[in-house]
């Protein structure tokens, strides 16, 4: 172990060199370590004087641990979530209640537990299609309740068909039977009509009928017809009133309420029907496309329907012809007329005169020739005409 002392000459300290540091050196670097230990001596001093400025007894300083990393465990607020499930429930579970009460909403529309709940939903999505109507099961026992009615006031633009479907009704023939309706097109914005509650006729009793008898010709259960009217016995009296359940109008009933048969024009004699004849000049088999009434020359000419004339004039086949348009694709023309006395563009009414019978055209005689067209097809005047 070398042993290092400090000599006062540079001579003596070069004399060292040889083996290892200098005694000059060495002492330069005692003497920077003691001022610096002495430093760090005078700090802890002022340290420790400070500290027992507030504590009378230092406690003894414990070696410091390397800080160990914790995780503190998260905590939910449950409030939020206990919040969320009372609106679900609001939601869901309140409407799923109401629905065991009887009573639905579904968008705008509200309605009780009823066997028309495809109506509902139908009239929402398709309102325009007011023929709509549900296939409720009849009840298999022939009793039923009473027949009772109710007023409804016709708004602007509402049709008989279209308030018996939003009635419940199957066959708007209802209506036109219970409030006399001769013309469905007719009924206008305040009117008055009677609503049933159910499907069927009215019919008014004549002499020496009985409730059997209308029963059969109606086919309708005698215990049905007693129940629907309410009745204990089955003495009629002439003039009642008696409502036929499930009865129907005839198409002969339907299509003259709905404006669809056509008035004869003239009161004449047949000479040709409608289809195909042999030629009255030629003798050749050919297509007649109408009918041929005769009549004197002169005898006024009517419209057969309401309608706005499209047309008159003079043709070779036809003579002089009116063409009359009507509602719902009909259309019906004129011929052989000697004198024409309507306008293009006028508006008639069934039975207005627009021509006198004559015998112009392609004729043999004075006759009157109809044609009747649908939707631009001739058909036999006759299944139209009354």
């Amino acid at each position: 172990m070398n042993i290092i002392t400090y000599h006062s000459s540079d001579s003596e300290a070069l004399q060292t060199d040889f083996w290892g540091p200098s005694s000059v050196q060495i002492k330069h670097k005692a003497d920077y370590m003691g001022r610096q230990t002495g430093t760090a001596a005078a700090t802890a001093d002022l340290y420790s004087f400070f500290s027992n400025s507030y504590r009378t007894e230092a406690a003894p300083r414990r070696p410091q641990a390397a800080p160990r990393r914790s995780f503190s465990p998260i905590r939910v607020n449950p409030l939020p979530f206990m919040l969320i499930f009372a609106i679900l429930y609001a939601l869901l579970a309140v409407p799923l209640w109401r629905s065991r009460a009887g009573a639905y909403t579904i968008g705008a529309i509200s309605f009780g537990e009823e066997p028309l709940l495809n109506r509902a939903l139908h009239t929402s999505i398709f309102p325009d299609q007011e023929s709509y109507t549900d296939s409720v099961p009849e009840r298999a026992s022939p009793y039923i309740s009473a027949v009772t009615f109710k007023d409804y006031t016709v708004k602007k633009g509402e049709t008989v068909s279209g308030i018996a479907s939003r009635a419940g009704l199957r066959n708007f023939g209802t209506l036109l039977s219970v409030n006399s309706i001769d013309n469905a097109r007719r009924i206008s914005a305040g009117q008055v009509l009677r609503i049933p509650s159910m499907d069927g006729l009215l019919y008014t009793v004549k002499k020496n009928e009985t409730l059997a008898g209308i029963a059969a010709a109606f086919k309708v259960n005698m215990t049905a017809l007693l129940d629907a009217n309410d009745l204990t016995q089955e003495t009629l009296s002439v003039g009642q009133k008696l409502f036929i359940p499930g009865a129907a109008l005839s198409s002969f009933e339907l299509r003259k309420a709905l404006g669809e048969l056509f008035i004869y024009p003239i009161q004449g004699r047949l000479t040709s029907p409608f289809g195909y004849r042999s030629d009255p000049f030629t003798g050749a088999k050919s297509f007649h496309t109408g009918i041929d009434l005769a009549a004197p020359t002169g005898t006024p000419v009517k419209a057969t329907l309401d309608g706005k004339v499209a047309e008159t004039g003079l043709n070779r086949i036809y003579g002089n012809y009116v063409i009359i348009t009507h509602d719902r694709g009909y259309q019906s023309l004129y011929g052989h007329l000697s004198a024409i006395h309507a306008k293009r563009g006028q508006q008639v009414s069934q039975g207005t005169v627009v021509g006198e019978v004559g015998s112009t055209g392609y004729s043999t005689g004075p006759h009157l020739h109809l044609s009747i067209y649908k939707n631009g097809s001739l058909i036999d005047p006759f299944s139209v005409l009354k």
